[in-house]
């Protein structure tokens, strides 16, 4: 497991409650997390990384485990 696979399941155990381990091949939606919620999850995962994820991407990660990958190759 990645350092950054790591930290993203902190952040989602700490920010999204949903109550369960997350599925990393799931995404926001089959976790039952509400739109307006991933959009703010987001902006915590910018905030951790110190990336930025403009909109046309957060489009292409459909489960966490693309969001992991996608935040290896901005921190690389």
């Amino acid at each position: 497991m990645s350092t950054s696979e790591t930290r993203l399941r902190s952040l989602i155990d700490e920010h999204l409650d949903l109550g369960r381990e997350p599925n990393m091949d799931g995404g926001f939606s089959d976790s039952g997390v509400s739109s307006l919620n991933a959009v703010a999850f987001m902006r915590i995962v910018e905030r951790e990384f110190g990336i930025v994820v403009p909109p046309e991407d957060c489009g292409k990660l459909g489960t966490f485990r693309d969001l992991v990958a996608y935040v290896d190759a901005k921190t690389g």
